[in-house]
C-alpha cells in the first residue's frame, strides 16, 4: 500500500540487509508493508507513536541515498541506525553496542579518519542503555566507525581499532548520521555484535558487493570448501545477534507505549 499523510512524525529505523530488517520486523509484529519515497518499508503506529523500518542496502552510498529520499519525503522524529556490527573492542557475539558518536575512515596504505563526526542524541542513547541493562545483556557505549568496505581480516580490524578508538564497525551509520544531522533530527546507533575483533571472516564479502560479484563470490566458496565451516559459524553468530536485536526493539516499542 502507498503511505498516506501522517500527522505524527515517525521514528525511522534503518537497517542494511534483509536479515537485519527481518529481525526488526519481528519486534513490530503488527507492522504493515508500505511505500515511502518509492521504497518498500514497514510502518507501525502504537499509542500515538509512529515507526518506519527501512532497508538501506549495504554501504554508505546506498544508506545515504535511501535516507535522503526517505527524509525528503517525510519529516522524522528521530533516526536510528540498527542492525549488526563488528566489535572493535573486547566483546562477545550478541553484545549490545550503543553509539556516542559516528565517524568514518578510509584506507589507502593506512586507515585515516575522514569527514565530520556526528554526535548521537544523549536522550536516545540513555534510553537504549536502560533497556539493554533491563535485558541483562552486556553493553558497551562509545564511538562507531563506518567504512566503505567489508573489513574481514582480524589484523585490519585491530589496525582500525587503534586508529579510531571505536568500539564497533559498520558501513552505514555515518551516512545515516550525516543525513539526520543536516536536518536537526536526533540520531542513535544501536547494534548487536555479529563478528569479533580477533576473528577473520571466512570469505572476502566485498566480492558480493561488486557488480556481477555473486558468481565470483560463489566461486570463492567452491574453490575454498573449508570456508563452509566459517560460514556456518557466522550464520549462527548472526542468528544470535538478530535475536538480541529483536528483543531490544520489542522492549523499545513497549517502553514507548509505557510513555517513559
Amino acid at each position: 500500500m502507498l503511505l498516506s499523510g501522517c500527522t505524527v512524525k515517525p521514528v525511522a529505523i534503518f537497517a542494511a540487509t534483509r536479515w537485519e530488517l527481518r529481525a526488526l520486523h519481528r519486534a513490530f509484529p503488527t507492522a504493515r508493508a508500505v511505500t515511502l519515497a518509492g521504497l518498500r518499508c514497514f510502518a507501525d503506529e502504537r499509542a500515538g507513536r509512529s515507526y518506519r523500518i527501512i532497508q538501506t542496502g549495504v554501504g554508505p552510498e546506498s544508506a545515504a541515498r535511501v535516507a535522503e529520499a526517505v527524509m525528503n519525503a517525510q519529516a522524522m522524529e528521530s533516526v536510528i541506525s540498527a542492525g549488526f556490527a563488528c566489535a572493535l573492542s573486547s566483546a562477545h557475539v550478541g553484545d549490545l553496542m550503543v553509539g556516542t558518536q559516528s565517524l568514518s575512515a578510509c584506507s589507502k596504505e593506512t586507515w585515516e579518519i575522514q569527514g565530520e563526526v556526528v554526535s548521537c542524541d544523549e536522550r536516545l542513547k540513555e534510553q537504549m542503555c536502560i533497556l539493554a541493562r533491563e535485558m541483562g545483556v552486556p553493553l558497551q557505549t562509545g564511538p562507531f566507525v563506518s567504512v566503505p568496505i567489508v573489513v574481514g581480516q582480524a589484523e585490519e580490524k585491530r589496525r582500525l581499532s587503534r586508529v579510531t578508538d571505536a568500539i564497533a564497525l559498520d558501513m552505514e551509520s555515518q551516512a545515516l548520521g550525516v543525513m539526520a544531522s543536516r536536518r536537526g533530527v536526533p540520531f542513535a546507533i544501536v547494534r548487536t555484535v555479529s563478528d569479533l575483533l580477533d576473528e577473520d571472516l571466512p570469505l572476502d564479502f566485498n566480492q558480493f558487493l561488486r557488480p556481477l560479484g555473486w558468481p565470483k563470490g560463489l566461486r570463492q566458496i567452491l574453490t575454498h570448501p573449508g570456508s563452509l565451516a566459517g560460514l556456518n559459524r557466522l550464520r549462527k553468530q548472526s542468528g544470535l545477534a538478530a535475536d538480541r536485536l529483536t528483543d531490544l526493539f520489542a522492549r523499545y516499542a513497549a517502553d514507548r507505549l509505557a510513555g517513559r
